[in-house]
């Protein structure tokens, strides 16, 4: 671990690239989220989709409307999801929330998936080098509108 310590002067300050220039916040919490808890998606009284928020100046830039479905892309994997445009989040930046895209079935009916299962755009190659823990809060990632 020392060594890792040592070599952090010498570390990258930017992950992103142009292949993956946002950050994704693989994981936020949200004021009606909850971990991977198997539960009626009816509880959540917003929010219920599990929006991908993004910055005015980023969705102004990518032509992307509050509403709009748009293609999360990163090293791990590739998910569609609803934007949301959100005076909080900085440019670059982006965020799904956790607990998300499970399977609910009420009884005899058909499944459902409700948001993003973020787990599937995170990946082991991008991780914390001692723990092997995924680098959840900080994902290279691409944006692209998902035609109507």
């Amino acid at each position: 671990m020392l060594e890792e310590v040592k070599g952090l002067a010498d570390s990258p300050s930017e992950y992103t690239s142009d292949e993956f220039p946002f950050v994704l916040a693989a994981g936020e919490r949200r004021s009606f989220t909850a971990n991977t808890i198997m539960r009626n998606p009816e509880w959540r009284k917003r929010d219920k989709e599990g929006t991908l928020r993004l910055s005015l100046g980023d969705a102004e830039k990518l032509g992307i409307d509050n509403g709009s479905r748009v293609r999360i892309t990163t090293q791990g994997g590739s998910a569609v999801a609803v934007a949301e445009i959100n005076e909080t989040m900085m440019q670059g930046h982006i965020s799904l929330p956790n607990g998300h895209g499970l399977s609910y079935s009420p009884a005899g009916g058909e499944a459902e998936i409700f948001g993003v299962p973020t787990n599937e755009l995170t990946s082991t190659n991008w991780c914390d080098p001692i723990a092997k823990t995924p680098w959840h809060k900080h994902v290279p990632a691409q944006l692209e509108v998902v035609e109507p």
